[in-house]
């Protein structure tokens, strides 16, 4: 039963990996030697084996049992040293290794960790915490979440076989050859791979982003603590290996690591291919080719950490800075041939008019790498026209990349360049802007905005008392209000009038500048006898330049004031 539970408790863990899928685990695991049966890691230790688990270590000498190690390697092996290996159960100890070698450490503890327990006044009896902790020269880059040996383990074990790190076909090592699953120590092993936030998978990381380039000391230790505690508060192990950094080696590292840090290759990188080399706003058009070498299905599978990836549809994500500041980002849904074959896509960044702003079908709107209203030529209308881009020389930067590369856990998205540049550019792309009063004042004059169309009659007290709503606020000023629509009213299950709405254009000014918002809801309650209470509409401030749209849009102070 005990070998039936372990076994789907590592399965579940593959499930959860970064690493590559084990293939044919089952067949391995059921030739597992029998010992294995009485391993208890985790939560859910049995304290009540404590006679089992001393029957256990009585096998300690016997061949292949794992649990201690065998008297001619003890006297090799120093107590407390921890030795490294670039094969699993190797007895080729290595002081230097490469970054993209397989990696391993063996803690000989010289006692069991009940002894030191004991010996550094924890309050241990049945089990003992263990942590490993990583240093990347001198700095610590990790310590794991906190590991309960039960006493089978805690009162037997006198040496630990550590995973730093392992290739992706591990699994596959595993299931071809299942000698490499003989002894308790290989399912304490087996276990470490497949967890979520591994060993393996927190070295990696570290690896990749703190060392690459260069020699690196790396030192491993092996530490208990309280069961309380989130931190070893004695060191019973450790040891220190050196690092070495070439391109090859990095390669094979990312391979290991986790997905969302894995790089592209020169041939899987695209290209943004501008019609310009220098643009003035109001003197011309641009725009843009993304070119890419392979389909965008192709970046998903890349990057995918799902169990399956292969899905009916993709996106396209765009990042972009102007003079390095956070601008604008967007995510594009691609379907059929746009998402499985297609590799050039065309965008237009800025019109030289504003011609089809409140149209979707408009030719700067109508790019598959839109999401209906194209966020960085609305953006850039509201800057240009509010007086945020000023004249002179202005440079925007675009990534383009893929929000499988995030990790499926503990990601919090920001818009900012520090959360935007942890991640793979599949294309990154730099034009200069060269704004101009000339060509500022050429947008302006051929904008097609115009001032609000009024109604007559009691439309005309309304208009004024929804101009009168934001009177002293700070944040916005109302310039105009026109009623659009009749009244709608709406009525309760009896018939009863609760309340009544239509729909008004609304001329703004903000911190960003002047803004109009079509078809906003104005709703007037009722308060009997055929009355209303005075009219209300939503807030109209704090829209960023990011969000606007053909219903909320920019508009030049001269064509409408």
């Amino acid at each position: 039963m005990k070998t039936l539970t372990l076994m789907m408790a590592v399965v579940m863990m593959i499930s959860l990996s970064s690493f590559a899928q084990l293939g044919n685990l089952k067949d391995a695991k059921n030739k597992v030697n029998s010992t294995t049966d009485k391993i208890s890691i985790g939560k859910d230790k049995d304290k009540t084996e404590d006679k089992e688990s001393e029957n256990i270590g009585s096998s300690s000498e016997k061949s292949g049992s794992g649990i201690s190690l065998p008297k001619a390697n003890q006297e090799k092996l120093e107590s407390g040293k921890g030795y490294f290996s670039t094969t699993f159960k190797s007895g080729d100890y290595k002081t230097e290794v490469n970054v993209g070698d397989e990696l391993f450490v063996r803690m000989n503890l010289g006692k069991t960790m009940i002894e030191y327990a004991e010996a550094a006044g924890l309050e241990s009896s049945f089990s003992a915490y263990g942590y490993i902790t990583v240093y990347i020269d001198g700095v610590k880059a990790f310590t794991s979440n906190q590991i309960s040996f039960a006493s089978n383990i805690s009162k037997v074990w006198t040496y630990i076989d550590i995973p730093i790190n392992v290739n992706p076909g591990y699994g596959e090592q595993l299931a071809a050859n299942p000698e490499l699953l003989e002894t308790d120590q290989d399912i304490w092993v087996l276990q470490q791979l497949f967890q979520e936030k591994s060993i393996p998978v927190m070295y990696t990381t570290a690896a990749i982003t703190k060392m690459t380039s260069g020699s690196h000391d790396v030192k491993v230790e092996f530490g208990l603590g309280e069961s309380s505690s989130k931190e070893p508060s004695t060191t019973i192990c450790s040891g220190t290996v050196k690092v070495v950094v070439d391109a090859a080696g990095s390669e094979a590292l990312s391979e290991k690591g986790p997905k969302h840090l894995r790089p592209l290759k020169e041939e899987e990188k695209g290209k943004f291919i501008f019609n310009t080399t220098s643009f003035t706003p109001g003197m011309s058009e641009l725009n843009f080719k993304l070119q890419l070498p392979k389909q965008p299905k192709y970046y998903t599978e890349k990057w995918c950490q799902s169990s399956s990836c292969d899905y009916d549809h993709g996106t396209l994500s765009f990042y972009v800075t102007i003079d390095g500041e956070p601008f604008v980002s967007w995510e594009s849904v691609l379907w059929n041939e746009n998402y499985e074959v297609k590799k050039e896509f065309d965008m237009i960044i800025l019109p030289l008019t504003d011609a089809g702003i409140e149209d979707p079908a408009s030719p700067f709107n109508s790019s598959v790498l839109n999401k209906n209203a194209n966020p960085i030529t609305y953006a850039l209308f509201d800057m240009l026209y509010g007086g945020q881009l000023k004249p002179g020389k202005h440079t925007l930067t675009f990534k383009f990349w893929s929000t499988e590369c995030v990790p499926m856990s503990g990601a919090n998205y920001e818009f900012t360049n520090n959360f935007y540049d942890k991640y793979p550019s599949i294309a990154l792309g730099t034009i200069e802007i060269n704004v101009t009063q000339e060509g500022l004042d050429k947008l302006a004059n051929s904008s097609s905005a115009k001032k609000l169309t009024h109604g007559g009659g009691e439309w005309v007290a309304k208009d004024a008392q929804l101009k009168g709503i934001y009177a002293g606020n700070s944040e916005v000023q109302v310039l105009d209000v026109a009623v659009q629509t009749e009244w709608k009213y709406n009525k309760n299950y009896y018939g009863v009038i609760l309340s009544r709405e239509c729909k008004a254009d609304v001329l703004s000014k903000g911190k960003y500048g002047y803004r109009i918002a079509r078809g906003v809801i104005v709703v007037e309650e009722s308060i009997g006898d055929g009355k209303y209470a005075a009219p209300t509409y939503s807030t109209l401030s704090g829209i960023p330049p990011a969000e606007l749209n053909e219903w909320v849009f920019p508009v030049p102070a001269v064509k409408v004031k």
